[in-house]
C-alpha cells in the first residue's frame, strides 16, 4: 500500500503503480495540481524536512522522559507502594506561577487513563502523583505534564526543608504573639479607663491577672527564643543581644506578676507582651533575607543545563543518542551539544567544529573558535555545527562548579564592619548587665521591691532595640530611596563600603559596553552587504545576527531571496547567493578564498583593529567587496559615569576577559589608565585582582562592577560588588547590590547616596546614643519606673524614625 503524494496518508494502491500519482482521494488531487501548477513544488519538500525534524524532536523528548521509570534516578522520589495496589511519589514542577496553573494540572491529570490523583503543593512547586502502575508508567505522566508546560524533576524532601520548617516556626511564634498582644492590650485600655471611672477593686484585680497570664504566656510561649539566646549566652560565656532582652523580659514578668499578686505596684503586662511581638517580627525579617541567599548547587543548576545528550556506541561505532539527566553522566562519557545548546560539564572536543559563546564564563564579547582537542567548560553555548564533547569534570567539579564555590566561601567572610558591631554590641550587653546589677545593689537596701523595680526599669529602657534599630532603619529608608531610582541594595553593609573611596573594578562585557554585537562602521559595496545579509540568515552567530540587524536598519535585507547553500566554517561562513559564490569572516578566512581586494578595503580593517574593532570581511566571487566594522558599543552613560567617580575619589581600572588590545581601546576612549585596565583575564584571575587590591591596602574599599557569570566570584570576594541588568542570576546572588536600570550613571548616585546614609547612620546612632545614656542616669537614679521606662522606650524609637525620614540621601532621578 502506498502513501498519498499530498497528505501521506495510506491509500489501497499496490506498489506496482507510479507512487508519484497516488492519491487517497479527489481533494489531495486538486490540491497537488493546484500547488503544482503555481510552480510551488517546494511545499513537499519543506513538508517532508519538517516531518523528519519533528520525529527527530519526539524522539528525543521520548527519551528525556524514560529515565523517570528508573528508581536510581528519581533517588528519594522514587515511587512507593500503597495498600490498594497503587503508587504515590512526589515531583518537584517547574513552571508552577499561580492557582490557575494547579487549577489545570488537576483537572487535566483527571482525563488521564491511569493516573488516579495530582495534588498540587503550591508552597513546595511539587505535585504529589498517584498511579497505576499496570495502566500508566511515570515517564508517560511526565510527558503529559510537559505537553501541558509543566516540567517535572527528582525532588529531595530534605533539601531546603529545615528552612522551611523554620519558617513556620517564625511565622507560628508571631501569630501567637500577635493575639496575646491584642488581647494583652485590650485589658490594658479597659484598666485605664476603668481606673478614671472607679471600677470595682475586685474586677480590677481580676482583669489584672488575666493581663499578667497574657504577658507571661507571651514570655514564655513565643518569647521563648529570647529567653533560649540569653540562656546560651550564660553558658557560653559570650556577650548576645538576646541576653539584656531575656533579662529584662524575666525581671518584668518576675516583677510584674508579683505585684500582680500582691494588688499593688506596676504590672506591665502589655508592654511585655507588645515588646515580643515586635521583637519577634525582627528577628523574622532577618531570617528571610538569610535565606534569600542561595547555595552554589542551586546557582550552578540555574547556569547549567538540567538534561544534556549522551552518546552510547556499540561494537559497529554505531552510535545512540539518549537524553539524560546530568546526575547520570560521569567523566569518560561523551554528550553531544547541539547548535544553540550550552554544555552540561565540562569536555574535551573529540568530533566536530564549531565557535562557542564564552561570555558567561571568561567575558568574552566575541565567539571562539573550538575543534578537536580544545576545551570547552560547562555553561558555554555552541553557536554553529554540532560537537561531541569527552566528559572532563561534572557539578561542582567543573569549572562553573568551582567558581561558585569561591562565591559560597566569600559570601560566609565577616566583614571587619560586622566583627566591629559585633564587639561594641558585647560591650553594650555587658554594660547593661553591670549598671543594672549595680542599680539592684544601690537600692536593695533601701527596698528590695523598689531596687528590683529601678532594675528593671534600667533593663526595659536601656533595651538594645533603640540603639540597634538607629544603623537599619537608617539604612533601610536609604535602601527604600535607592531602589526608587532603579538600585537594589540587597546588603546594607555595602553602603558604609560605598561612603569611603577607594578600588572600582569594572568589567568590559555588559558593563561599560551594551553587550551585544553590532555593526558600527560599514566601508565598501552595499550590494556585497545585501547579499552578506541573506547569507547569514540561518547562522545563529552573534555576528551573523549584528549583520542582519544592521541590513534590516538600512532597508536591504530581503525576505524572499534565501542562500542557495551555506556552510559555517571555523573564522566565518561560506555560500552561494544569486549565483554568486560568498565568504564572510575573519581576515584568515577570506585569504583563503579571496585573491583580491577593492581599493583602500585592507587600510580601513586595518585602522578597525588600530581602533579595537573587530573587522568583517564581505568576499564576492573571490574579491573583498566590504569590510564591517563590528564592536560591543559602549554605554553611552559610560564616560560620564566614569569621570563623576574619579571626581569622587575613586581609582577606577577594568578587569575584563576580552582581548587585551580591545581593552586598551577602550580605556582611552573612556580616559582610565591603561595600566590599570587588564584584558584576558579568567575568572580565577579577576578574583586575584580583587584580592591583591584588598591585600595592598586593606583600608580602602575594594568594588568590583560586573553583569557575567564569569564576575560571581570576583563580585562575592569584593568589599562591594555590583551587578548590573542582564548580568546572570548567579551574579545577583553574589553582588549585594543591583543595578536594576542597568545605567552607569546609577553608580555615582549610589556613592553619593551612600555617604549621606552614613552621615544619617551616625546621626541616628549619635542620637540613640544619648538617649541610653540620658535614660540609664535617670534609672539608676531612680527617677523613672518601669512604667515610664515602657513608655519612653517606643519614643526613642520613635524619634530615630522622625529624623530619618526627615533627612533625605538618595536622588530618585538618575541624571546621564
Amino acid at each position: 500500500m502506498l502513501p498519498c503524494v499530498h497528505c501521506g496518508e495510506s491509500t489501497l494502491c499496490q506498489a506496482d503503480q507510479d507512487p508519484s500519482e497516488v492519491f487517497c482521494c479527489t481533494g489531495c488531487l486538486g490540491a497537488y495540481q493546484l500547488i503544482h501548477g503555481w510552480g510551488l513544488d517546494d511545499f513537499y519538500a519543506l513538508r517532508d524536512q519538517m516531518r523528519k525534524t519533528n520525529s527527530a524532536r519526539a524522539a528525543k523528548e521520548s527519551g528525556r522522559y524514560e529515565q523517570f521509570d528508573s528508581s536510581e534516578f528519581l533517588g528519594a522520589s522514587a515511587p512507593t507502594n500503597n495498600a490498594d495496589g497503587t503508587c504515590s511519589t512526589e515531583l518537584a514542577l517547574q513552571g508552577l506561577h499561580c492557582a490557575a496553573c494547579a487549577w489545570l494540572i488537576e483537572k487535566a491529570a483527571a482525563r488521564q487513563a491511569g493516573l488516579l490523583e495530582a495534588r498540587v503543593k503550591m508552597h513546595r512547586h511539587t505535585v504529589q502523583l498517584t498511579f497505576d502502575r499496570n495502566r500508566i508508567k511515570l515517564s508517560e505522566i511526565a510527558r503529559f505534564l510537559d505537553r501541558l508546560g509543566y516540567s517535572l524533576a527528582p525532588f529531595n524532601p530534605d533539601e531546603n526543608e529545615h528552612y522551611r520548617r523554620e519558617s513556620r516556626q517564625h511565622l507560628v511564634r508571631i501569630a501567637c504573639a500577635g493575639f496575646l498582644a491584642a488581647n494583652a492590650m485590650w485589658i490594658a485600655v479597659a484598666l485605664y479607663a476603668g481606673e478614671a471611672a472607679t471600677l470595682a477593686i475586685e474586677h480590677r484585680y481580676f482583669m489584672t491577672l488575666v493581663g499578667t497570664a497574657l504577658g507571661v504566656l507571651a514570655v514564655a510561649g513565643p518569647g521563648r527564643t529570647f529567653l533560649k539566646g540569653g540562656l546560651a549566652a550564660i553558658r557560653n560565656r559570650t556577650p548576645h543581644m538576646d541576653l539584656p532582652i531575656a533579662l529584662g523580659l524575666t525581671v518584668g514578668s518576675l516583677v510584674g506578676g508579683w505585684n500582680a499578686i500582691r494588688g499593688s505596684g506596676q504590672v506591665y503586662f502589655d508592654s511585655l507582651a507588645v515588646l515580643v511581638f515586635l521583637l519577634l517580627i525582627g528577628r523574622w525579617i532577618q531570617f528571610r533575607q538569610q535565606q534569600r541567599a542561595a547555595s552554589a548547587v542551586d546557582l550552578m543548576l540555574r547556569i547549567t543545563p538540567r538534561h544534556c545528550q549522551l552518546v552510547q556506541s556499540d561494537a559497529n561505532t554505531e552510535s545512540a543518542v539518549h537524553t539524560v539527566p546530568v546526575e547520570m553522566i560521569t567523566p569518560g562519557d561523551v554528550i553531544l551539544v547541539d547548535p544553540g545548546e550550552s554544555a552540561a560539564a565540562d569536555g574535551v572536543v573529540c568530533k566536530g567544529v564549531s565557535s562557542v559563546d564564552r561570555s558567561l564564563i571568561t567575558g568574552e564579547s566575541l565567539p571562539v573558535a573550538v575543534a578537536v582537542g580544545d576545551e570547552v567548560a560547562a555553561g558555554v553555548v555552541n553557536l554553529s555545527g554540532p560537537i561531541h564533547l569527552t566528559v572532563t569534570a561534572v557539578g561542582k567539579q567543573s569549572r562553573i562548579g568551582r567558581v561558585m564555590q569561591s562565591v559560597e566561601e566569600a559570601t560566609t567572610e565577616k566583614t571587619p564592619i560586622v566583627a566591629m558591631a559585633d564587639r561594641i554590641g558585647g560591650y553594650f550587653v555587658c554594660a547593661v548587665i553591670v549598671l543594672a546589677g549595680i542599680t539592684f545593689g544601690r537600692w536593695m537596701f533601701t527596698d528590695l521591691a523598689t531596687a528590683a523595680s529601678h532594675a528593671t526599669s534600667l533593663l526595659i529602657v536601656a533595651c538594645p532595640c533603640a540603639l540597634a534599630l538607629a544603623t537599619p532603619l537608617a539604612i533601610a529608608v536609604g535602601l527604600g530611596r535607592a531602589a526608587t531610582a532603579g538600585v537594589l541594595v540587597r546588603d546594607g553593609e555595602a553602603l558604609g563600603r560605598l561612603s569611603k573611596p577607594g578600588y572600582m573594578w569594572l568589567d568590559k562585557t555588559g558593563t561599560l559596553t551594551e553587550g551585544k554585537q553590532r555593526v558600527t562602521e560599514v566601508r565598501g559595496s552595499s550590494e556585497a552587504l545585501e547579499l552578506a545579509a541573506v547569507l547569514e540568515k540561518t547562522p545563529k552567530h552573534p555576528i551573523a545576527r549584528a549583520i542582519r540587524a544592521h541590513a534590516e536598519q538600512l532597508g536591504i535585507l530581503s525576505e524572499e531571496e534565501t542562500a542557495e547553500r551555506v556552510e559555517v566554517v571555523d573564522g566565518g561562513v561560506i555560500g552561494v547567493v544569486g549565483g554568486h559564490r560568498l565568504c564572510v569572516g575573519n581576515e584568515a578566512l577570506v585569504t583563503e578564498h579571496t585573491v583580491q581586494y577593492d581599493p583602500g578595503l585592507k587600510e580601513f580593517a586595518s585602522k578597525l583593529v588600530a581602533a579595537g574593532t573587530s573587522p568583517v570581511f564581505i568576499a564576492v566571487d573571490a574579491v573583498v567587496k566590504c569590510v564591517l566594522g563590528v564592536s560591543d558599543p559602549l554605554r553611552p552613560d559610560a564616560q560620564s559615569a566614569i569621570s563623576k567617580l574619579k571626581q569622587a575619589g575613586w581609582k577606577i581600572g577594568i578587569l575584563s576577559g576580552d582581548h587585551p588590545a580591545i581593552v586598551a581601546a577602550l580605556a582611552r576612549r573612556v580616559g582610565l589608565d591603561q595600566t590599570e585596565c587588564f584584558g584576558g583575564l579568567t575568572p580565577e584571575d579577576k578574583l586575584e585582582r580583587i584580592r591583591g587590591a584588598q591585600a595592598s591596602d586593606p583600608d580602602a574599599s575594594v568594588v568590583m562592577v560586573g553583569d557575567g557569570a564569569n564576575d560571581a566570584a570576583a563580585l562575592a570576594k569584593a568589599d562591594v560588588g555590583i551587578a548590573l541588568r542582564g548580568g546572570a542570576e548567579v551574579s545577583l546572588q553574589a553582588a549585594p547590590v543591583f543595578v536594576a536600570n542597568g545605567k552607569l550613571a546609577s553608580i555615582p548616585l549610589l556613592i553619593q547616596g551612600s555617604t549621606a546614609t552614613t552621615r544619617l547612620i551616625y546621626l541616628t546612632f549619635g542620637i540613640s546614643l544619648l538617649y541610653n545614656l540620658i535614660a540609664v542616669g535617670l534609672a539608676i537614679c531612680g527617677v523613672i519606673s518601669p512604667l515610664i521606662a515602657a513608655v519612653l522606650m517606643p519614643i526613642s524609637s520613635a524619634s530615630v524614625l522622625a529624623v530619618t525620614l526627615a533627612v533625605r540621601t538618595f536622588q530618585t532621578t538618575v541624571q546621564e
